[in-house]
């Protein structure tokens, strides 16, 4: 749920891990941050959530799976925040006593948000590594939501997927690299601060993750024409306040003009440059919000049955034409209803047992745990033997097939 937000950091704020926009990334993510110069009206709060909640969510979900049944959503871009990832379990930073920023009180920062700062990072790089052990992705399993991105690309409508998060869950869950844009970088990858060598992954589990220690470079360098150990801080390429965002990021922006059916999930849109690629599509293009709270356009979507005269309709929602859609709730229920309604139910389920299967194979190699007892093969061959004998003295093939079941959970396979 690691969601970045460009601001100042010693501003309270309900985001986590934000940092601050640069004037580089603040020129080039404010082009399009507004979509009309029309002001809509302030209505009150309560009648503008009822008409939200009225008019859009009963539907959204089954508009939006027409759309891509009939084949005409073939370019589907993803943008994607901290929501969808909570029920992974990763922590958040600002909840009262249990949120990363509390817990690191301890470590006397000049403020939390000091633990991504750069030059604070050049100076103290511990209080960072310490907070690396919690929020590193090998603890954690990719939430339903993720496991619906290689579904989508399975069925040849994905686009593109652009992230705020960090924790890589993405790409665990089995969509290949190249579709996603990681607006704030990742854990995937670290380099040396001074000779930008990449770090080994193993080095940055070992010493940075499992006994939070500072992880230096061990790359042989030249330094006035002598030969050493660089010695420089390592740091993962997750995008520190001060830094700017992934050149990725800019170049594949344009993608958005090619979108068919943009969806929302599980952000604020309020974090810059990444807040404005919702603008970004064309005006035609359906948009879907997913979320627990109607934000950024969509606060003020209305539906031509709203009994509104079409003048104020039309300032109310100027991009109404565009036939945006919001869902109410968290992103897991509202992935498993639109998969419900697009009838890919089986496939999902075969994505995720099968994602879940070989990410906990990976994470017990990385705990050093090795393979399962006896490795894959060998559960494979001894399913194989328990099933022979059990219908040597069975004989029922169904009451054999529901050993068969029983062994396998027991072999958690």
């Amino acid at each position: 749920m690691l969601e970045v937000r460009t601001g100042d950091p010693k501003v309270p704020t309900d985001e986590v891990h934000e940092p601050r926009n640069d004037e580089e990334s603040r020129s080039k993510g404010s082009s399009s941050s507004s979509s009309s110069s029309i002001d809509s009206p302030d209505l009150p709060s309560t009648a503008r959530r009822e008409k939200v909640e009225e008019h859009t969510t009963e539907s959204a979900l089954k508009r939006v799976a027409s759309l891509i049944k009939s084949g005409r959503a073939k370019n589907i871009i993803l943008l994607l925040g901290a929501g969808i990832s909570t029920s992974a379990g990763i922590p958040d930073f600002r909840s009262p006593k249990t949120g990363l920023y509390h817990n690191l009180q301890k470590l006397n920062l000049p403020f939390p948000e000091a633990v991504f700062e750069l030059g604070f990072f050049r100076k103290r790089p511990q209080p960072f590594w310490e907070l690396a052990r919690e929020i590193y992705p090998g603890k954690y399993h990719p939430t339903p939501t993720h496991y619906f991105l290689p579904l989508l690309h399975q069925h040849k409508v994905l686009k593109r997927v652009f992230t705020q998060n960090i924790d890589t869950l993405e790409t665990l869950a089995g969509l290949p690299e190249e579709m996603i844009v990681e607006a704030h970088g990742s854990f995937a990858r670290s380099h040396c601060l001074d000779c930008k060598a990449e770090v080994d992954r193993e080095k940055i589990l070992k010493a940075g993750v499992r006994r939070g220690e500072v992880v230096r470079c061990d790359n042989m360098v030249k330094t006035r024409g002598k030969k050493g150990v660089c010695g420089g801080l390592v740091k993962p390429d997750i995008v520190f306040f001060g830094e700017n965002l992934p050149e990725r990021f800019f170049k594949l922006i344009p993608e958005l003009k090619q979108c068919d059916l943009l969806l929302v999930i599980g952000t604020s849109l309020q974090v810059q440059p990444f807040a404005s690629l919702v603008d970004r599509v064309s005006l035609d293009c359906p948009r879907l919000l997913i979320n627990r709270e109607p934000v950024g356009p969509f606060e003020n979507i209305r539906g031509s049955e709203s009994g509104l005269p079409a003048s104020l309709n039309k300032i109310l929602n100027p991009r109404s034409g565009q036939r945006d859609m919001y869902w109410e709730g968290d992103a897991d229920e509202g992935i498993y209803e639109l998969v419900e309604e697009l009838g890919w139910g089986q496939e999902f389920g075969e994505i995720m047992g099968k994602g879940k299967k070989e990410l906990e194979r990976r994470y017990r190699a990385e705990r050093g745990e090795g393979d399962s007892s006896e490795g894959e093969k060998g559960v494979r061959e001894k399913v194989g033997k328990e099933v022979r004998a059990m219908k040597e003295v069975v004989g029922e093939k169904d009451e054999a097939e529901e050993l068969e079941e029983a062994i396998r959970r027991q072999l958690k396979l």
